[in-house]
């Protein structure tokens, strides 16, 4: 696979997303086309009251933050930095 098949493959799963409820497992958004998807919170993540209180100002903001259609999972990377691949 070259890189543009996998950088097509990686945006499509990518979208913009805005936290709309949140619980001490859970995450609820709603992507930018009106689906909503439950972003599970690790048992690591539980324990971090930094990324715990990151999440809350995201929510409380309005934010828009990218997410991961297929895995349901919140990025570390937005949509102009690539990933690294390997």
């Amino acid at each position: 696979m070259n890189l543009i098949e996998n950088t097509n493959q990686h945006s499509e799963n990518m979208v913009a997303a805005k936290v709309i409820a949140m619980t001490q497992k859970l995450i609820t958004v709603m992507t930018q086309d009106g689906q909503y998807l439950t972003v599970p919170i690790t048992i690591q993540e539980r324990r971090d009251n930094l990324f715990i209180a990151s999440i809350k100002d995201i929510w409380h903001a309005g934010i828009w933050i990218p997410v991961n259609r297929k895995f349901h999972g919140l990025l570390e990377y937005d949509w102009i930095t690539n990933p690294t691949l390997g």
